[in-house]
């Protein structure tokens, strides 16, 4: 089978939905298939940075591509909100029998709500411009591109909830599919349980509003008030060092640890030297930090979004606490503090929960959709 993986991002091994693509691409080739590529590399040759207008953009020169490029494919697997334009013109130069599928890496919709209703309540300040493009025309396109296509790849229940309910599109054309983890993360072996010492805490993912930065800060700053011995690193901020430090209160700066970039392999190496995770972001498609980290041995303190209530169950694998809860946080990690021996257990509980997500498995259902898809659309014909 021959597949093109087109993503809207620049494609790198150590980054989100470029990794994931280029992590399922592999597998997939690994099972037959010859997989090609289109991303913002291709599309914007030669530049290093970009902004909205190169989002803006992408849609129209992929389908100039597609036109030219879709006859040498059986699937065309794009991510939402780019493939609308060469669909809408009947998908010019593609096979007879092919078959579109869209991916979300999180539905934009359901990251619009959330933000929205943060801003709402005066947890964050949106730009004026979100409403014109990343809160408005950009949702018109993701819908546009759900609608046109043969069939829509999410990755979380959530998402697939509001695709039925609020837009309306059909069940048979959703799947969720999650991602897979790395080999490096798989068959990890746990340190043994360190008899003291501070309980060492980590966060890891941008350092944004989003992924709940705010609700760390209080958190350990609450901890710190109430004398828990304890460590905070943060991993992946993207970020410099020195504005992390800045948002946290003076009396904990000594405390923290800051590792604003890594390369992806080397985060179970990282890892290492940790034991609970806090997770308190407030939206996410799938979490891979969460899972990645479980995988690393880390017992997570987790909101209930992306893959957390698949993974994380509640007093077996971690802890489920509401969005913005800060309190919930603060009960859940005192709790983990207050007994080592159970604390231990719930990771070996965690790294257990997840071994199981791999990317043979996800490759294997990925082509069984896809076979599928080129049944019913040949069928249909």
């Amino acid at each position: 089978m021959r597949v093109l993986l087109a993503i809207h991002h620049p494609l790198s091994q150590d980054q989100g939905a470029p990794g994931v693509t280029l992590a399922l691409g592999r597998a997939l080739q690994a099972r037959g298939c010859t997989v090609d590529f289109y991303s913002y590399g291709d599309a914007f040759p030669g530049v290093e940075h970009f902004t909205a207008l190169h989002n803006l953009r992408f849609p129209w020169i992929l389908s100039a591509h597609l036109a030219r490029a879709a006859r040498r494919h059986d699937v065309l697997d794009v991510t939402t909100g780019d493939a609308w334009p060469w669909a809408r013109l009947g998908r010019p130069g593609a096979l007879r029998r092919h078959a579109l599928v869209t991916r979300s890496h999180g539905l934009e919709h359901s990251f619009s709500r959330r933000i929205r209703a943060d801003a709402r309540a005066g947890r964050m300040r949106l730009s004026w411009r979100y409403p014109l493009y990343n809160g408005g025309f950009r949702l018109w396109e993701v819908e546009q591109t759900l609608r046109l296509a043969d069939h829509t790849v999410l990755l979380n229940e959530g998402d697939a909830a509001f695709a039925r309910e609020q837009l309306r599109i059909p069940a048979g054309k959703l799947s969720v599919i999650g991602h897979g983890l790395d080999t490096a993360f798989h068959g990890l072996a746990l340190p043994a349980p360190r008899e003291e010492g501070p309980l060492r805490l980590a966060m890891v993912g941008s350092f944004l509003k989003a992924k709940g930065v705010d609700e760390v800060i209080a958190v350990v700053t609450r901890l710190h008030a109430q004398g828990l011995s304890f460590t905070l690193s943060l991993y992946g901020t993207g970020t410099p060092e020195p504005e992390v430090r800045a948002a946290f209160p003076a009396s904990l700066q000594p405390l923290l640890h800051v590792v604003p970039r890594y390369a992806n392999a080397t985060l179970p190496g990282l890892l290492a030297r940790e034991e609970v995770l806090l997770f308190a972001s407030r939206t996410e498609g799938y979490g891979m930090a969460l899972v990645e980290a479980m995988a690393s041995g880390l017992v997570p303190v987790s909101t209930p979004v992306g893959a957390a209530p698949s993974v994380v169950h509640p007093g077996r694998t971690g802890f489920l606490v509401p969005i913005g809860d800060v309190d919930a946080l603060v009960a859940a990690v005192r709790e983990l503090a207050a007994e080592p021996a159970r604390r231990y257990a719930l990771r070996r509980a965690a790294q257990a929960e997840v071994q199981g997500l791999t990317w043979p498995d996800i490759a294997a259902r990925t082509l069984a959709l896809y076979e599928e898809v080129l049944r019913v659309r040949a069928d249909s014909r």
